[in-house]
């Protein structure tokens, strides 16, 4: 499981930080980073997961950029354009 990684569920002893990892427990370094990658274009999680993680899609387009950059400026710009 990687309820202990998403958590965090470290502890220390002495100088050092540690993590179990089902039945071992290891060194865990205030540095590491998980990263998860997928090749599914629109991946389902379950919002226990959803809420430990960030989720970023680059599945991006040019033109949902665009899109997404003229959304953003019509916003700061003339707020009034905006559409609900």
């Amino acid at each position: 499981t990687l309820e202990p990684i998403l958590g965090k569920q470290t502890y220390k002893s002495g100088a050092s930080l540690f993590i179990k990892l089902g039945d071992q427990t290891v060194e865990y370094s205030p540095s590491f980073k998980f990263y998860i990658t997928t090749k599914y274009r629109n991946p389902h999680y379950l919002p226990e997961i959803s809420t430990k993680v960030t989720l970023i899609n680059f599945m991006i387009t040019p033109e949902g950029l665009e899109d997404q950059l003229l959304g953003r400026v019509v916003q700061l710009e003339r707020e009034d354009l905006q559409k609900d």
